[in-house]
């Protein structure tokens, strides 16, 4: 995905996903990033940049990974030779299962002395299972309307619930609201490939 802020910055998390923030205590000021989905429990970040960052300023203080408890995660950071991008990568592997979030704050410069960024980021993602398809699915319903958000893998074409296409969002993220459904009912989501071909189904319980 990529999502630019001033001239300075062009910040390429090369991942998806469109789900509301989580538990995560987010700094004040900081810009909340829909939720990415990845199944590498070794997910390297790459961040770029249209100019080079001063490298003094690259470090763990100013980018950085949480789990969605706030405890801290150990990574390390390589900036490239030019100094226009900088990878995250983690010490060891991320949990299946467990959601962190990718923070990148104000306290990042240019070589020049401006500021990184018109707002700190604070990028929230998801590792799933190897070969997972449907990442996460979620809903908010409410006696009149029920607002369904599947987040896949990049290789599903399109997302059904029970009969319904669901809408795509971009970043492999789809949606659809539907009435008429009740707390503790259920519905099938199933995800396809680019020849209609099911890859996963998979069912889902109103709360």
């Amino acid at each position: 995905m990529k999502r630019s802020f001033i001239p300075l910055l062009i910040i390429c998390l090369l991942m998806a996903g469109a789900v509301p923030a989580g538990a995560a205590s987010i700094p004040a000021g900081f810009d909340s990033w829909p939720l990415q989905g990845t199944t590498d429990a070794k997910k390297v970040w790459t961040i770029k940049f249209s100019l080079p960052l001063d490298s003094n300023s690259v470090n763990r203080s100013n980018i950085y990974v949480t789990d969605d408890s706030n405890r801290s995660v150990s990574t390390s950071l390589v900036r490239s030779a030019d100094g226009t991008s900088v990878q995250v990568k983690p010490s060891s592997a991320y949990t299946v299962g467990k959601k962190y979030w990718l923070f990148i704050s104000g306290g990042l410069t240019a070589a020049n002395g401006k500021n990184a960024l018109a707002q700190p980021i604070a990028a929230p993602f998801l590792v799933a299972e190897e070969n997972s398809k449907i990442i996460q699915i979620s809903a908010s319903h409410s006696p009149l309307l029920t607002s369904f958000t599947v987040l896949t893998s990049a290789d599903v074409f399109s997302v059904k619930i029970n009969s319904k296409n669901m809408i795509y969002q971009g970043n492999n993220t789809y949606t659809l609201g539907m009435t008429g459904l009740k707390t503790g009912g259920t519905v099938t989501v199933y995800a396809y490939d680019s020849k209609g071909k099911c890859l996963k189904n998979q069912k889902y319980t109103i709360k």
